[in-house]
């Protein structure tokens, strides 16, 4: 008895190592946020990062002022997250400012 055998191939599916492929795409997605859209991906989180780093810090004061106790840990957590916040908001703007130039340069020459 015969019987019919088929052979499927997936179009859309990658031929790359999935490693390589996973990491071609992260690479993509670290272009994207860096050259469209800077000002959502890293300023606006950086400042979040640094309001909630700010309100944490005031809250941690007035506890040590109103208790006495002072918790090393916390503060230095405190003090990472609002410098982390910080350096991500400068990088925002930077990146947005180098990104214009960059626009501006290839619109001039073209």
């Amino acid at each position: 008895m015969l019987q019919n055998m088929t052979q499927v191939f997936d179009v859309n599916r990658s031929t790359e190592n999935p490693l390589r492929h996973s990491l071609n795409i992260f690479s993509k997605i670290i272009h994207d946020m860096e050259f469209n859209n800077p000002l959502y991906c890293f300023t606006l989180p950086g400042f979040t990062l640094v309001a909630g780093g700010l309100y944490i810090n005031l809250n941690f004061v007035q506890t040590f002022y109103l208790e006495g106790s002072f918790d090393f840990e916390s503060a230095a957590l405190i003090f990472l997250i609002t410098l982390v916040g910080t350096f991500m908001a400068f990088l925002g703007i930077l990146l947005h400012s180098i990104t214009g130039m960059i626009r501006y340069k290839t619109k001039s020459l073209n």
